[in-house]
């Protein structure tokens, strides 16, 4: 009899530690799958619009190789292709192209959205011969700046008060017009100025006329007795100066100057 009980209390012990060790063993399996499934997780998410405020919302699960599209109400897959660069995303249906912030989406062969930042660039040289080249991003405000061919240095657009202004934690960028000025912890590094001279001059009738000349450009701004800005082209003339667009004329020799609309004389001196 003390033998059976001693018996069913070692089974029992057994199976509780048995039992034990599979919950044990359950939990880790639970615990290594539900880290397994956070670690695992990269998406990304992004929205663009296009010229036509067409939204195209986009999530991309880098550790698949897939992208989610929505767009115009529809909802696709795409899966990762091989691009030379950039993005390259596709399904029957739809392909997805983008490089940097510029992205084009393909529906059945016809392009159904495209988003392009506005980007200009700039190259600049001053008196010493420096060379500044700016690459300016205007959708997302930032710029890339290269002096004298070196190390890129990226800046932040800020709110100035007047032309431009951009900026990081050691560099400061401001401009108007073609001026430029870039300071490296608020030491000068590079400044370009436009020779520029400013003239007024009084006709007989008492009308006035401001010019102010850009000789590093050619160009003129002109204003006639405080009235809208005139914007002229410097031509190649055999004596004296000679400036135009498609409705004025300016021509002067010394301090005398003529300004002509459609041909007929509305300044002189």
């Amino acid at each position: 009899m003390n033998k059976k009980i001693l018996n069913i209390a070692m089974m029992a012990s057994i199976l509780i530690v048995s039992f034990k060790e599979e919950s044990k063993q359950t939990d880790s399996k639970i615990q290594t799958m539900e880290q397994t499934s956070t670690t695992s997780e990269d998406l990304i998410k992004i929205s663009k619009v296009d010229a036509d405020d067409n939204s195209l919302d986009m999530t991309f699960d880098n550790v698949r190789g897939v992208a989610t599209i929505k767009f115009n109400g529809d909802t696709a897959q795409l899966t990762s292709q091989k691009p030379a660069s950039g993005i390259w995303y596709k399904n029957d249906v739809y392909e997805l192209r983008g490089k940097g912030n510029d992205l084009t989406l393909i529906k059945n062969g016809k392009v159904v959205f495209e988003h392009k930042d506005l980007k200009t660039s700039v190259t600049s040289k001053n008196e010493n011969g420096d060379v500044l080249t700016l690459s300016f991003n205007i959708t997302e405000g930032t710029a890339k700046a290269y002096l004298n061919g070196g190390d890129q240095i990226d800046l932040v657009a800020q709110k100035a008060a007047s032309g431009f202004w951009y900026s990081n934690d050691q560099y400061e960028l401001r401009g108007q017009g073609n001026d430029l000025q870039l300071t490296k912890d608020d030491v000068v590094v590079f400044e370009h100025k436009d020779q520029k001279v400013v003239i007024e001059a009084k006709g007989s009738n008492g009308d006035i006329l401001n010019m102010t000349f850009n000789n590093t450009d050619g160009t003129l701004q002109a204003f006639l007795n405080g009235g809208d800005q005139i914007d002229l082209v410097a031509q190649k003339a055999a004596s004296g100066i000679w400036y135009k667009n498609d409705y004025y004329e300016l021509r002067g020799k010394g301090d005398s100057y003529e300004l002509t609309k459609d041909g007929k004389t509305v300044f002189k001196n």
